[in-house]
Order: structure tokens, then sequence, then C-alpha cells
């Protein structure tokens, strides 16, 4: 990047081109039109700034040849280095009150890379504008538009009629990208370099072939057909969309790819092209994530949330099925006496002999620490459950032989039937979760059966959502915050409202007791309100007070969500205390992720298209597809503090947030970890690409005041107490590990 030019010395050297004023010249033209094509837009421009005046050097579908500096989107362009993108410029401040956004032409969506010259000056802009807006401009279309605003200045250099041919060439051979195009009875008429490799084919072996080449068998008939439609005047339903297709190299070996077709009139009559990607990497990269997703790191066995939907999926299929929730006797005091590797070996060993017991057809999960479930698919015979439960008490009557020690451990089980007890997967588990506690209550090492006792201790559960109502109605909802920091230097990059309950007779009371309730409480979406408009008044408070707080981050419930009009609820909050939407980020759930509909998706993408954030909270934990981030206009993703607590010991851990950051980083996402405690799970973090966290070693959740009040983030103080050699606090009172 080069220092900085005088305007006076800018307009100078833009004047010395010679085209500032002068009419259209086909040589630019033929770059309009072809930016035009290639991004499927009504409009592409070459646009010169001069000192009041943008003049329009070549302008593909639209009249008018200069308009006023003043009301120039390549004016902005002008400043930058990067593509500038406007996805929706209605409801970009900039540019919504302007009259090219008002009147005709109308823009909506505005793309545009400026011409900067070899001595670094900014000369104007090569951009592409249409009448509707869009979601996304990907990276790689930012980069073919680069490349296109480069060739433009290579012809404005040399101040002479460009040698299209040549240097689209020049370019397409140049790009990782496939570059097709063909006649619309599908026979190729040019085919880069990139295509080469790609697939295999010579660019001299496929020029007047058939696209059917590439084309696996079973998908020609369709493809044809395609290609006839346009003949016969139809429309071409892909142009202009990116879609995801199977294609087959020359050595017969399929494999998936990414491309964007678009359609002109040629010299040709009809013509196609196709902007292709092999995306093996990618599927196998999400291959991989998607494993981690769905099963535990360290067993291998179905994680907690797949196997909760395998379960639902049992009884919407069969209706009947036996549910074993299993926790293992003595594990604790293993773990502690003979170190962490010898428990998760042990866990490993427990896993395997467990798959050893159960048939074909069951399925097995670790939902916990040392917590398994097994689920039996069509059984709701309460006596042979119990033999499949005695069965592996008795598996368990041997030892574990780990690393030359010779461990015993018991197991207590509780058992559940659908649909004697409960035909709903969180009722059925809820169930068998209450006959193991009754089990281990019985000295552990016992089998017991969901009961009309257990049953009345659920009811009593159950007037606790009365309490919530009430605790609603009477304002004992509190907002505690944690600070959020950048990794490198613990600058404050925002806090987190974590929710709190003070009740009139039990006290302040964490999420973990009333947080499972509340999420599916009629009063969710009240509260989640509450919450959205608390946390923005907070942060202008704190801001009046001086202090540096660049945005606050809120929990949706599913709630929120579904009700259709939370892009009002937070437009208003953040209207109320004069805030941007970029000083609010919110976040959610895997769960709600995966169950996100079009309404749901279109809220969010109203939010995010108006600059509010949007995280995916404990991602990697959850049952979420990872195409769920291709639907929902994420900017963040959220680390679980399951993956951080063992970071520096676990390589499984590692692995996983290496990959998510890697995600991150391909998907242009924001990363930050949860429940960072030490300055070694840090220095992991940022080792493995992670920018931003929060956690202990930054600041507890405190009370508004009270985080008002505590010593600047980062503060580092020793306690000795601790048995670490640090640690990072803003609380005398020591860590409350239930956020």
């Amino acid at each position: 990047m080069t220092s900085p030019v005088s305007e006076e010395h800018r307009l100078e050297a833009m004047h010395s081109y010679e085209l500032f004023g002068s009419p259209p010249e086909l040589d630019y033209d033929y770059f309009t039109e072809l930016g035009a094509r290639l991004f499927s837009v009504p409009i592409c421009l070459v646009s010169l700034i001069g000192e009041h005046e943008q003049w329009l050097k070549s302008h593909h579908g639209l009249a008018v040849s200069s308009t006023p500096r003043a009301v120039s989107f390549c004016a902005h362009t002008l400043t930058k280095y990067e593509p500038l993108i406007v996805l929706d410029a209605a409801v970009d401040v900039r540019f919504c009150d302007n009259p090219l956004v008002k009147d005709e032409p109308r823009i909506r969506f505005y793309a545009g890379a400026p011409l900067i010259d070899d001595e670094g000056i900014h000369l104007g802009a090569f951009c592409i504008i249409d009448t509707k807006p869009r979601e996304n401009f990907s990276p790689e279309e930012r980069d073919l538009l680069g490349h296109l605003a480069k060739m433009v200045v290579a012809s404005m250099r040399k101040n002479r009629a460009m040698r299209g041919g040549m240097a689209l060439g020049g370019f397409a051979n140049s790009t990782s990208m496939a570059l097709i195009t063909a006649t619309v009875e599908g026979r190729v008429t040019f085919w880069n370099k990139a295509a080469e490799n790609i697939f295999g084919h010579a660019a001299a072996d496929m020029i007047g072939r058939s696209l059917d080449i590439i084309i696996p068998p079973r998908f020609r008939d369709q493809h044809n057909h395609g290609l006839k439609r346009i003949v016969a005047g139809g429309p071409v339903t892909l142009s202009g969309k990116t879609v995801e297709v199977v294609a087959i190299k020359a050595d017969g070996t399929e494999f998936p790819i990414e491309m964007t077709i678009s359609s002109w009139l040629g010299l040709r009559g009809m013509e196609v092209a196709a902007q292709i990607q092999d995306i093996t990497v990618r599927r196998e990269r999400e291959a991989r994530l998607q494993h981690l997703a769905n099963h535990d790191a360290l067993t291998g066995l179905l994680n907690r949330s797949c196997f909760t939907q395998s379960v639902a999926d049992c009884l919407k299929e069969q209706g009947a099925a036996a549910l074993l929730a299993l926790d293992l006797d003595g594990f604790k005091s293993i773990n502690d006496s003979f170190g962490h590797s010898t428990g998760d070996a042990l866990l490993q060993a427990v896993a395997l002999r467990l798959t050893s017991t159960i048939g074909a057809d069951a399925a097995l999960a670790r939902i916990g620490g040392d917590e398994f479930a097994l689920l039996l698919p069509g059984s709701d015979d309460p006596l042979g459950a119990r033999t499949q439960a005695e069965h592996i008490l008795d598996a368990f009557s041997q030892p574990f032989q780990i690393a030359g020690h010779l461990l015993y451990v018991g197991t207590s089980i509780g058992l559940s039937l659908a649909p004697l007890h409960a035909a709903d997967a969180d009722e059925l588990l809820l169930r068998a979760d209450l006959a193991l506690l009754a089990a281990k209550k019985d000295s552990g090492r016992r089998v017991r059966l969901f009961d009309a006792g257990m049953a009345n201790q659920l009811t009593a559960q159950r007037a606790f959502r009365a309490e919530l109502r009430q605790a609603t109605e009477r304002g004992e909802w509190e907002l505690f915050y944690q600070p959020q920091v950048r990794l490198n230097d613990c600058e404050p990059i925002g806090a987190e409202a974590l929710l709190r309950w003070r009740h009139p007779t039990r006290g302040l009371l964490l999420p973990g007791v009333f947080m499972p309730v509340l999420e599916t409480h009629r009063t969710a979406f009240t509260v989640g309100s509450w919450i959205i408009n608390e946390a923005c008044a907070q942060l202008v408070r704190w801001r009046a007070a001086g202090r540096h707080m660049p945005r606050i981050s809120v929990n949706l419930f599913a709630a929120q969500l579904t009700s259709g009009n939370l892009a009002q609820t937070v437009s208003e909050a953040l209207e109320r205390h004069a805030l941007q939407p970029a000083d609010l980020e919110l976040e959610i759930t895997e769960t709600i992720a995966l169950r996100a509909d079009e309404h749901i998706l279109a809220s969010l993408n109203q939010l995010r298209m108006a600059g509010v954030g949007i995280a995916l909270d404990d991602f990697g934990t959850g049952f979420a597809s990872l195409s769920t981030l291709k639907q929902i206009p994420v900017t963040r993703l959220k680390i679980d503090r399951s993956f951080v607590d063992d970071i520096c010991s676990e390589p499984h851990s590692a692995a996983i947030v290496s990959a998510v950051t890697s995600l991150a980083v391909s998907l242009n996402l924001e990363v930050i970890a949860e429940g960072i405690e030490t300055p070694e799970q840090r220095d992991m973090l940022v080792q493995l690409g992670c920018g931003a966290g929060q956690g202990y070693m930054f600041g507890k959740p405190e009370a508004a005041e009270r985080a008002a009040a505590a010593r600047p983030l980062g503060t580092l103080l020793p306690q000795a107490a601790s048995g670490r050699q640090y640690r990072f606090s803003i609380d005398p009172q020591g860590p409350d590990r239930n956020l």
C-alpha cells in the first residue's frame, strides 16, 4: 500500500489518461458488458472521479454518462484498497437517502473495485450495480471483480484500445477458478487453464466437444433439457445463482463442484458460461466437522444432542422404546488418583465394553463426563430392559486394565419406557435421569425403573414453572455481565449479558437452576425482550460514565425468533437508547439454528443487513448441520468451554478448536472462546487462530454496578490459594462456575 497523495495530484494523474469527458470506446464497453455477464447484473460501469463530477467512461445498462460526485457510490470506493460491497443500499445508512437509491436507477446492490494505477493513485472504480439486493458477495467474486478492475487500469495505462481477448485470456488462465463458455447446444468454446487442472481435459481437446463429458451420465438428460429450454427462449433458471453439483473428471472420478452460470446473446447467438470451483477439500472438512459435531471426541460415541435426536426419531417412527441412563460409580476417585489421562483411557474402555454388550440396533451415547445413555428401539417391556441393564452390570464386574493398573468401577442405571412413562424424547430422558438418581441414592451399582415416587418429584419440578411466571411479574430478573476481550492484548471488545434470578426465598439463582425450564416457558419471549432492552440501557449507562464498551451481547430464546417480531423488538430497543446496530450482538444456540425456518431466517437476515451481529453459541457441541452456516447470517462462532477446559492436554479438543477457527477463516467469520481460565489456555487459543475470548481469566459475571467498578479488564491477580500460578479475577469471593 502506497502513501496517500493529495487530491490535486490525484486529479492531475487521472486527467493524464485523457479519458475524463471522452466519448465511449468499445474496449471499455467490452469490460462493462463482460462484468454484467459474469455477475448477472443489469448495470456495470467504468467510473472516473473528477473534482465535482463522476464521468462514466463506459456505462453498460445506464443511459447517463455523468453524475455529481456527491451522489456517486464510486466516490466512496475511491478511498478503498479493497472492493466496496453494499448488499442493500436501502438499509445502508451511507446510501439509503441517496437520490440514486430513492429514484432511478434505484440502486439496491453495489460492488465496486478501485482503479489504482502503478503509482498507487486512485482514479475511479469498476463497479457492478443491481436493482435487487443480495444476501452475500463471495470472496471469489470479490477477487474476480478486483481482477477486472486491474485489467481496466492496464488498458488505461497503455492509453490505447485494449486487446480484450488477450487480457481476458491472461486473467482467465491465472485464476484458480475454472472458466468455461459454451454454445446452447452444449459445445465448448472456451476452456481455461484452471478447467484443465480441475477436470483433467486439455483445452485443445475440449474446444468443440460436448459438455456431457464432465457431467455424470445420470444427470445428462436434465442438463440437455435445460439447454433446449434456453434455445426455445425459456429462462435460465440458475443464471447468477451459485449451486453445488457433482461433476466427473477425465479418469471417471466424480467430485463436488460449486458453479455459477451466466448467459447472454453473443455473436453465435445465445451463449452460456460457468465459473467453477472444486470443493472436494471443503466437503471433506465439513464431513470431519460434522462427525465432531455429532460424536463425542473422546469415545467416538454419539454426543447428547445427537442421541436426543435419535430418541425423538425412534419415538416418532416406532412409538415404543426403552431408555437406560448410566453413571459410573467411583470414576471421580480414579480420575483424581491416577490423573485425567488415565480417566480418559478408562472412559474409552468403558465405551468399548458397553458396545460389546448391546445389540446392533441399539444406540449408545456419552452424554456427560462419566454419563452414558442407551436407547433400545421398539422395546417397551420392562423385563427385557431390566435384563439388558443386568447384563451391563455384570460386564462391570470385571476390572479394567488401564496403564498397568487394574481399575474397578461400577455403574448405576436408570430405566424409563415409552410410551408408558413418556412419549417425548426429553421427557423420557428426564425420567431415566430421575431413576438414575434414585439408583445412586440406593448406594449405586443397581438398576431402578421410573416409578410413582419419582413422578411426584417431577410434579414438584413443574410447580417451579409457576414461580417463573411470578418472577417475571415481580421483576425478579437481573443481568450480570462478563467481559469479552481481544486475546493478544486483553483489550475489551464487549460484554455478554447473562441472566440471573433474584428469588425471594432462595436468593440469587444461576441459569443452571432455571434456564432449562425458562427456555420452554411461555414467559420466555417477555423475559428475552426485557434482556435486550436492559442490556442496551446498561451499555448506554456505561458509556455515559466513560467506560469503554464497544458492544453488548445477549442470548436469544427460541420464542423470540418464532414470534416473528424480533427485528422490531431489537430496532425499537436500539432506537430507544440511541444505539447503532453494530453495538448489539445476538447469540443463538445450535438447537435454535437447526430449527430455523424461512421466517426465522428472514428475521435474522433483516437484523444482519441492518448491522446487528449474530453469534452461534457453543459451536461444535450440537446437532446442527454445517450447511446451517450457509443459511444463517452468522458473524461469529463461539467455541464451547468444554473444548477450552482441556485444550492444553487433550489433542482432540485442540483439533476441534483448530478446525473451527479454520472454518471461520474460510467463511470470513469471527471466533470467540468461552471458559478461559489460564494464560496457557489463552496462549494455545491464540496459537490455534482464535482472536477473542471470555472467562475467569478476564473477569467473572458481575452485576452491572460491580462490573463498572471492577479493575481494568485483563488485570493479573496472583491467587496462591487457588493452586495455580495465576488467576485473572475481578471478584475476591472466588470463581462461580455455573454461569
